[in-house]
């Protein structure tokens, strides 16, 4: 977290320097930002933070009783989730040839973990 808000920090200084040097003065370059919503964004923008840290401790969990090469690879299936969200409720996916060739990889990623599921257990 602290790399990501230095990380936008510095990329909004830059965009506020650039927009003074552009305008030349430092408050219409301030001015011409975009605003950051926080009486909008923050009831949404705090609920997604509270999930994703719920998944990320009940991840961690999951790789410490699994092991790594269960639980790890169990957890990265959260990618499927999002792909069907993105395919059946967002509609970012569209046409049969692109779904299918998704629903193909999707299928290669869960052979992959049943394979090492069962790598694990024969151990």
């Amino acid at each position: 977290a602290f790399g990501a808000s230095l990380v936008n920090i510095l990329l909004w200084l830059i965009r506020w320097i650039s927009n003074s040097l552009h305008y030349k003065s430092m408050r219409r370059g301030y001015e011409a930002l975009p605003s950051f919503h926080i009486k909008v964004m923050w009831l949404p923008g705090g609920i997604g933070g509270i999930l994703w840290a719920i998944g990320n401790f009940f991840s961690l969990i999951s790789v410490y009783y699994l092991g790594e090469g269960v639980g790890y690879p169990l957890v990265q299936t959260s990618i499927l989730v999002s792909g069907l969200w993105g395919i059946f409720y967002l509609k970012e996916i569209k046409g049969a040839r692109r779904i299918s060739m998704w629903l193909a990889s999707a299928c290669l990623a869960i052979c992959g973990i049943l394979l090492l599921s069962y790598q694990h257990h024969a151990q």
